[in-house]
């Protein structure tokens, strides 16, 4: 607990507990709680600051395996429909379910499945950055796939039943 002058007398003080990431030094301020570096920690009412210790999850965790495990049945599934996708290309029903757009979705899904791979591990540099960057950006290039295709369904159905003409032109 730091001391906390109360009124003019230097005797009279309240107590209060140091937040964390500070400690009380008694022997050199007893009135001032010091924050710690940025490589330390602290509990509430510390007398002294820990260093940090750096966690992740190791490949070998039961989670991670669950979830390494979850990620590859999702990009096999994502390849498997885009070979089924690519064998039937001609086909009405692929045409009308977006044609070449649905191979940019499936190759998006894909890569940003990929992604969770760098979650694990000891992270680096290079890690940290194909974490965030392959999700962020094919995730959003497979989302504006689903809107430009949902507009295009809108557009084709509700508008054109609306005006006719405007369609043909």
């Amino acid at each position: 607990f730091a001391k906390i002058s109360n009124g003019i007398h230097k005797c009279c003080f309240n107590c209060e507990i140091c937040p964390n990431g500070t400690y009380l030094n008694i022997t050199e301020d007893p009135y001032e709680c010091i924050n710690c570096k940025d490589t330390e920690w602290s509990a509430a009412g510390s007398t002294s600051c820990n260093l940090r210790e750096l966690e992740f999850v190791p490949f070998t965790d039961i989670g991670a395996i669950l979830i390494m495990v979850g990620a590859w049945a999702l990009v096999v599934l994502t390849v498997a429909m885009s070979v089924l996708f690519a064998i039937n290309y001609n086909t009405p029903v692929v045409r009308s379910a977006g044609g070449p757009m649905c191979f940019l979705i499936f190759g998006c899904l894909c890569l940003s499945n990929v992604s969770v791979f760098f979650y694990f591990g000891k992270p680096t540099a290079s890690s940290c950055v194909m974490r965030l960057f392959p999700f962020i950006m094919f995730y959003t290039v497979c989302l504006a796939c689903f809107v430009v295709r949902s507009f295009q369904i809108v557009f084709i159905f509700k508008i054109a039943a609306k005006f006719p003409k405007l369609h043909s032109v």
